[in-house]
């Protein structure tokens, strides 16, 4: 995916059907470590981009999908190409949050957080997607 549009594109193009039942926020990092607003704060997705990058990783939380996400910078979840606590003070990376809107359609989340992965290739792969 080159570029956010892109990312958001494929989630519209494909789930089109329960667009209404997600809320989409694209953050700077240091916005999302300064956000406390409950519909941020939320069941969700979550999608690291970077211009040079591109996807760097999605995965979800059934809880807060922000916290659950900045949990990767603090971790410096890495491998080759990326350690992702170099994108702490990144004025270029963002984090697309796709958080429901409802708590009791939490259940999308396991199909869009699949389909994001398998779509969106991020260079740091969910282990547990196989």
């Amino acid at each position: 995916m080159e570029t956010l549009l892109d990312v958001k594109n494929i989630f519209e193009d494909e789930f089109f059907f329960l667009v209404n039942k997600f809320k989409i926020f694209e953050l700077s990092i240091q916005d999302a470590y300064n956000n406390s607003t409950e519909e941020v704060n939320s069941p969700g997705i979550y999608v690291f981009w970077h211009p040079k990058f591109h996807v760097i990783k999605v995965g979800k939380s059934q809880s807060n999908s922000k916290k659950r996400s900045l949990e990767h910078i603090r971790d410096n979840t890495n491998n080759e190409k990326i350690h992702m606590s170099q994108l702490k003070e990144d004025k270029d990376a963002k984090l697309l949050l796709f958080n429901i809107v409802n708590k009791k359609d939490i259940h999308w989340l396991l199909s869009l957080e699949a389909f994001m992965e398998w779509n969106t290739l991020p260079i740091i792969k969910a282990s547990r997607m196989g």
